[in-house]
């Protein structure tokens, strides 16, 4: 995962799962205490199982007057996390069909 603070991008890249997802989101969350808006990267990434943890963060983000933006959702394994878990609802209105 790469955190440019300058910038408010995050990229994750590699594996999201249940093994690194805390690490992962307490430093989302921590960027997110110095950042009114963040961009998480998605398109890099190989492997995701947790995507709800995706939406918990931008729902604590909706609670602090917050935002997350999503960005890298082409890709396939983002889109296929996401509609298993029921969450397609918070994907760019283009990709959540």
């Amino acid at each position: 995962m790469h955190i440019n603070l300058d910038t408010g991008i995050i990229k994750i890249e590699g594996i999201l799962n249940c093994s690194n997802v805390t690490e992962t989101q307490f430093k989302i969350e921590c960027a997110l205490d110095f950042l009114n808006r963040l961009t998480l990267n998605l398109s890099d990434l190989e492997e995701m199982d947790v995507s709800f943890m995706i939406y918990l963060l931008m729902e604590r983000a909706k609670e602090k007057n917050k935002i997350i933006i999503l960005t890298g959702c082409e890709n396939d394994i983002i889109s296929k996390a996401f509609n298993l878990a029921g969450l397609k609802h918070i994907l760019p209105p283009y990709l959540a069909v």
